[in-house]
């Protein structure tokens, strides 16, 4: 819709995976900093091979995705290691087996974990993706009907907002390291069995609910085998984020904000452990970005020009909001948009919606 027309047009994309992307805005995410954390990863698993692990005590979970596989990887990182020097990394060694563990409680964690894939196969020819859903397959009542739960409660936001702060605030530790010991007698051995079952090189989790116990699977796995499996953990979380991301044990723990960074420490993660980058986005959105270079210069703004008249919006050179909802939408759309358009008018401000 545009604030000059009598009869608005409204572009709305209420996509399935819009939360890698809203991330481009927030905190971008360079093809160089996703390079340095696969690269992170990389030599996790290289400078483990051939070395137990010693089993740590921790305990939290209840997520992850559907078997999908491919080849892909694309994430944000940290450390000062540039494209070429992962470039060079990466003629050295094969392909990864990457195991991500998510759920489907939302689409941005099958996005960043989709994303995350892409860049190892970038810059890891050969490497290979299994996406894994310990909830669904490995734990107990309630956890086990998360994705379930998760789609009601995005229906019922109140809901959603009161189980949230309960299960977030520190009178209820407690409560949660005990369901944590009982998932570690009563689970642990089943999500290893099902660890174990990818053969991984690497273990990537990208849900609060898939940290301790896989987390401990895996140094027993390590153990076990006398091959070291490391496991790091991308918070996909931004402003705040809910205390069962930050379990300890983990290789490195990738965040994405300030915010964030601090919530860690406040939780005692060690600062050596954390690496603050901003979201996994997909690399189409690098790609685009190359091509736009400055978008202010003459060659920025007519490329612009060009994207928006291949989207068919209805005016091109005027700005442009995007307006979008999460993987389980975000209530009416249209009535943001309608909002929106008004508020712009009134402020005569000529933009398309």
């Amino acid at each position: 819709m545009t604030a000059a027309d009598s009869t608005p047009s409204v572009a709305v994309d209420n996509d399935s995976k819009p939360s890698t992307s809203s991330s481009l805005g927030m905190c971008s995410s360079t093809d160089q900093s996703k390079d340095a954390m696969a690269a992170e990863c990389k030599a996790g698993h290289q400078s483990g091979e051939g070395a137990a692990g010693t089993p740590h005590s921790n305990g939290d979970d209840t997520n992850s995705l559907p078997n999908a596989k491919s080849t892909t990887s694309n994430g944000d990182a940290a450390s000062n290691l540039n494209t070429t020097a992962a470039e060079e990394e990466s003629s050295k060694f094969g392909g990864l087996k990457v195991l991500f563990l998510s759920s489907d409680t939302g689409g941005g964690h099958r996005a960043s974990a989709e994303s995350l894939a892409r860049q190892f196969e970038l810059l890891f020819p050969g490497s290979s993706y299994d996406l894994l859903d310990l909830a669904t397959e490995a734990y107990l009542p309630p956890y086990n009907s998360i994705v379930p739960y998760y789609k009601h409660l995005s229906a019922h936001p109140t809901q959603w907002k009161i189980l949230y702060g309960v299960s977030n605030s520190r009178v209820m530790d407690r409560v949660v390291e005990t369901n944590i010991k009982v998932m570690t007698v009563m689970c642990e051995r089943s999500i290893r069995k099902r660890i174990k079952s990818y053969n991984p090189d690497v273990v990537v989790s990208v849900h609060p609910l898939q940290t301790s116990v896989p987390i401990l699977s895996c140094a027993k796995i390590s153990h076990e085998t006398g091959k070291h499996l490391p496991m790091f953990t991308v918070v996909t979380d931004l402003g705040s984020a809910h205390r069962t991301w930050f379990a300890p044990g983990m290789e490195k723990m990738f965040v994405g904000s300030k915010q964030i960074f601090k919530l860690a420490r406040e939780r005692r993660i060690p600062e050596e452990k954390l690496v603050l980058v901003g979201l996994p986005i997909r690399h189409d959105f690098s790609v685009e970005s190359e091509k736009l270079g400055d978008r202010m210069s003459k060659e920025g703004k007519e490329y612009q020009r060009q994207v928006r008249t291949k989207l068919g919006l209805p005016a091109v050179d005027r700005k442009t909001l995007l307006v979008m909802g999460g993987g389980e939408g975000v209530g009416s759309l249209s009535d943001i948009v309608d909002a929106l358009y008004i508020e712009l008018a009134k402020q005569g401000i000529d933009a398309v919606v």
